[in-house]
């Protein structure tokens, strides 16, 4: 039979039939590409919520943290520092009468209590994040470097290089936060000589580094409890202002690195 010799009426039933499938067709794919949109918009939506919940609850430890922190510093400032004056005062009011070995000994008492009192001021600076706003993030770390260089133990040098800019205060805190228990890290475990922090402006970027010349550590052990854990919260600090965190570490020392894209406040 030839294509002539096909009724026309059953042409007229081939093309709807045709185009039923052709629209059927269309439907379904157009129905699998909305369910495929919705599904991944669902699981976008859930990695969000997954993230603002982690971003929350990092942002509360902080916040408990500091409030912790602002307590102790507080019942630094006003228990330990005034009971110290107080000793110092009395210290310096005694009747030496005569015998200058006497003299010298309380002279020497005097000076080590002012000593002590001023080495808790400077703790308590380091430990109230009020007084690290008040102090912006430079001298803030230059002050935790005294503190260090007050153990006679280390030599401490802070280098500032490009046009030192003011960040939002919550990132700078955090900022602070990093280098300090990078520094503390430093000092419990390195046994370096020398500690260096610097901080490096250029346009849009602030590069921060803490380095040491000790003893390095192992690798392969970054994920041992007390390391580990300090290692992480150094990394989800950085994380909750979109700071970059990387460290490297050799028998010649330990560098920690931070990288943030600033917003100027």
């Amino acid at each position: 039979m030839h294509k002539e010799d096909i009724p026309q009426d059953i042409k007229t039933i081939i093309l709807i039939s045709a185009g039923i499938f052709l629209v059927l067709a269309i439907f379904i794919v157009f129905i699998v590409f909305i369910f495929n949109a919705r599904k991944n918009k669902l699981i976008r939506d859930k990695i969000l919520m997954q993230s603002q919940f982690h971003q929350s609850l990092l942002q509360t430890r902080i916040e408990i943290q500091e409030q912790t922190l602002r307590t102790i510093s507080q019942e630094i400032h006003d228990n330990v520092g005034q009971i110290l004056s107080l000793a110092k005062l009395n210290l310096a009011t005694l009747d030496f009468g005569h015998g200058e070995k006497k003299e010298l000994k309380i002279k020497n008492a005097t000076q080590l209590v002012g000593k002590a009192i001023n080495d808790l001021r400077d703790l308590s600076r380091s430990l109230n994040g009020d007084k690290i706003s008040d102090l912006g993030l430079k001298d803030a770390i230059d002050n935790e470097l005294k503190i260090v260089k007050n153990t006679e133990v280390f030599d401490t040098e802070l280098i500032v290089t490009g046009n030192p800019f003011k960040l939002l205060p919550q990132n700078e805190m955090v900022l602070f936060r990093i280098v300090q228990e990078s520094i503390h890290n430093t000092v419990k475990h390195s046994k370096a000589k020398l500690l260096r922090v610097t901080l490096d402006h250029t346009e849009g970027l602030l590069r921060i580094a803490v380095q040491d010349d000790g003893k390095g550590f192992d690798a392969d052990k970054l994920e041992a409890a007390e390391t580990g854990i300090g290692l992480n919260n150094m990394k989800n600090r950085a994380s909750l202002i979109g700071a970059r965190f990387s460290i490297q570490t050799s028998q010649g020392g330990t560098s920690v690195f931070i990288e943030f894209p600033y917003i100027k406040s």
